[in-house]
């Protein structure tokens, strides 16, 4: 429980940044009353809000305000190198230039030091106090300048639902204890530092807490704006032409589900749009500063199109959006939540625009939407999620071990000998990881040349290593994997794009909504230049990976046919049926191969169901024997199915296997399997058939 402080309280404990951060709205907002005090304690805290709730300046002020007698008054005054205090985390580098760019002229004129750094900007020749930063960049910093952390007080990890429960969050649990031993090194008692972490949404407040913060006091400020949403079919893209020409919107932000999607869109817009409108792109894997040109020019824009991928859902400035537009549904519930939330945030409600390809599409646009509203109003997502089932789906969480081997190469990177021991990966492994399983990990990388033995129990690289360490691939977790295929630019090398395949040279391919031609191949890369008025012979054709609907959406879906908790519908189709179960891609997938591993025929169709070749009255019995060999063969297709990092195919076979396991949640499948009932609805059977669709 935290004490609600009045305003007036509240102010008095800021002497240094209330009018830095708060005069001009002459007020808090209630996160920021709630969430401050807290802070200036000295606690972990966990902050959800909505956005735009003010929960930035929740945080820096109160850190700012504790550590502001450490912070450096000038060199004039302070001889010693500055230090970094406050570690700022978020989860791209645009969203670190946004925040950089918003705090510098807030701070510019005290004497509190600011900077950023990612792949794209390098650390400043002097720590700031305040180092705005990205993941993979901290991981980068640890390699090579591992001192700058020794003077840490405090880490904000921003957007924590973008990385809980994903091979990133699991990623930041192994930095935390690298961080604190750096910390300790000069200074063995010293305490551990300040965790906070920011949220728009969560589903899982205390496990986020209990992950990432130690003891930490949860701040939870229910709300949002009201959502003004229309569904029209998507049949071809003439329907978002035509969609575009009869809203009355000056900005429209457009939300596609892959890369290739954004270059199609764009240049159909282009062509087809009967108004004048600049049409930008933006996705993660054109170069910074095209990025960053595209930002400052559809901001700037009087009338625009900016058609993107999930890298602008997050808070970055691209000015004042009229109309949100989403082409296909988003996977999940955080994603829709994001993309909805950029529109309108100066309006008093956000305009939507859900565009469907498919009947099943629609159905789940509608329990997005339902659940946004709901949420909005409790906030509380596990009742919303699942009301009045007599089985919910509880959160459930495990760790990642293939982010183990990517830290193994980090910490062989950062270690002055070259070389790691087993005691060094024990330490940042969860205690749910056993030794025996990081011994295999490491003999599997040896046995892989990755790793070979250096001294008595220790391991330094081998030569596929090495060319990881020389392209300084070592410090992500998500991407392509390891040996996939990467544009890069001819002339400096640096990495454009992670591809499906290889081009032979003088192949000229659409990337970033210009034509650029391959200019030489190597064995895993090629090197792409500009190729102005080219014609275009193919698009670049990007790693992507499969999005697995998740269980609460289409249970939303069921819940809005009106089936009953716990019952699967049955449709009628010779010789069988389709099996509604309505229990997600995953599970779907899972209960398809438990059939099957039952003797009955069966086939996956998609989210909301299967087809069984027999008529099916009640589901067979499952024994607990027969579920996890189902699971344990089909271990591989589920993997591709789960976010399981990008090293997880480099993991020995039975921790490869018993991780993916681990994610299938197989106790709570069985539980909903022995409750789960076959039904007939005849009144929704025409709903049913078009999920099918």
């Amino acid at each position: 429980m935290t004490t609600h402080l009045s305003q007036q309280a509240v102010k008095e404990r800021l002497p240094h940044t209330w009018r830095l951060f708060f005069a001009r709205h002459g007020r808090f907002t209630p996160v920021q009353q709630q969430a401050i005090p807290p802070i200036l304690n000295g606690r972990d805290t966990l902050i959800i809000a909505a956005t735009a709730a003010g929960k930035t300046e929740a945080v820096l002020a109160p850190l700012l305000e504790r550590y502001w007698p450490n912070l450096p008054i000038s060199q004039s005054l302070n001889l010693q190198s500055p230090n970094l205090h406050i570690l700022y985390l978020c989860p791209t580098r645009a969203l670190v230039r946004d925040l950089y760019e918003r705090l510098q002229p807030i701070l510019a004129d005290t004497a509190v030091a600011i900077g950023m750094k990612t792949g794209d900007v390098s650390l400043p020749s002097q720590p700031p106090a305040l180092l705005i930063t990205t993941l993979e960049s901290t991981d980068s910093l640890l390699t090579r300048t591992p001192k700058i952390f020794t003077s840490l007080q405090a880490i904000v990890l921003d957007e924590i639902h973008l990385f809980d429960n994903t091979p990133r969050g699991d990623h930041i649990r192994c930095l935390l204890p690298r961080l604190e031993r750096i910390r300790a090194y000069e200074q063995p008692a010293i305490p551990p530092m300040q965790r906070i972490a920011l949220s728009a949404t969560e589903p899982d407040p205390a496990g986020v807490a209990a992950r990432y913060l130690h003891d930490g006091v949860i701040v939870q400020i229910p709300g949002g704006r009201p959502i003004e949403a229309e569904i029209r079919p998507l049949y071809s893209l003439a329907e978002l032409v035509e969609a575009l020409s009869q809203r009355a919107a000056f900005k429209s932000l457009i939300f596609c589900n892959s890369r290739a999607e954004v270059e199609q869109t764009a240049v159909t817009l282009r062509q087809q749009l009967p108004h004048h409108a600049d049409v930008f792109v933006h996705y993660s894997n054109l170069d910074a500063a095209v990025r960053q040109d595209v930002e400052e020019r559809f901001a700037a824009a009087a009338t625009a199109v900016c058609v993107c991928t999930s890298t602008l859902e997050l808070g970055i400035d691209i000015g004042s959006i009229d109309d949100v537009v989403l082409l296909g549904a988003p996977p999940d519930l955080n994603s829709f939540m994001q993309r909805v939330g950029r529109g309108g945030r100066r309006a008093a409600h956000t305009q939507v625009l859900c565009m469907p390809r498919s009947p099943g599409e629609w159905a789940r646009f509608e329990a997005l939407l339902r659940l946004t509203q709901e949420i909005g109003r409790s906030g509380d997502w596990e009742t919303v999620q699942s009301p009045n089932l007599s089985i919910s789906q509880s959160p459930s969480y495990s760790f990642r071990p293939s982010v183990l081997i990517q830290q193994t190469f980090s910490l062989i990177k950062q270690s002055p000998t070259g070389s790691l021991r087993l005691a060094d990966l024990r330490r940042i492994a969860p205690p749910e990881v056993s030794d025996e399983a990081l011994r295999k990990i490491l003999g599997q990388l040896t046995f892989a040349h990755y790793l070979q033995s250096g001294r008595l129990g220790e391991w330094k690289p081998d030569e596929k290593l090495q060319e990881l360490l020389d392209r300084h691939e070592i410090y992500s977790n998500i991407g392509a994997e390891v040996e996939a295929i990467t544009a890069v630019d001819a002339h400096t090398g640096r990495t454009i794009a992670h591809t499906d395949r290889s081009y032979p040279p003088g192949t000229v391919v659409l990337f970033g909504g210009q034509p650029m031609r391959v200019a030489w191949v190597e064995k895993y890369r090629f090197g792409l230049l500009p190729a102005p008025g080219g014609t275009v012979d193919d698009l670049l054709r990007f790693a992507t990976s499969y999005a697995a609907i998740p269980y609460p959406i289409t249970q939303a879906v069921a819940r809005s046919l009106a089936v009953p908790p716990g019952q699967m519908v049955w449709l009628p189709e010779e010789p069988g049926g389709f099996l509604f179960h309505f229990w997600g891609t995953v599970w779907g997938e899972l209960l398809t191969a438990v059939l099957i591993a039952q003797g009955i025929s069966a086939e996956s169709i998609n989210e909301y169901c299967l087809y069984v070749r027999q008529p099916l009255d009640r589901l067979p019995p499952l024994a607990e024997k027969l579920l996890q060999k189902a699971a344990r063969d089909q271990a591989i297709t589920f993997a591709n199915r789960l976010e399981m990092g990008r090293f997880h195919r480099l993991l020995p076979a039975d921790v490869a296997t018993a991780a993916t396991i681990e994610q299938l949640i197989l106790p709570q499948f069985q539980v909903h399997y022995g409750a789960a009932r076959i039904t007939s609805m005849p009144a929704i059977n025409s709903q049913l058939e078009l999920l099918i669709q």
